[in-house]
């Protein structure tokens, strides 16, 4: 399977996914993207309205780019 990476911008800074996971294709990295982006809505309280999770495959290359904004569910 592939090695997709999920590395969180937030601002000016960049937080690094140095492990990866393996996941069968891009729409599962997306999906795997928006779990994480959740979760962290959840925890992390200095997320800046523009943060986003930069999907990249094995190779460093961003393949997707997910806002964080996308990960809120409508209540």
């Amino acid at each position: 399977m592939p090695l997709y990476f999920l590395h969180i911008r937030n601002g000016d800074k960049l937080e690094i996914d140095p492990d990866g996971m393996e996941l069968p294709d891009q729409d599962a990295a997306l999906i795997e993207a928006l779990k994480v982006a959740r979760e962290l809505l959840d925890e992390v309280a200095d997320l800046g309205r523009d943060a986003v999770i930069e999907i990249a495959d094995g190779t460093g290359e961003t393949v997707l780019t997910v806002p964080f904004s996308d990960a809120v569910r409508p209540h």
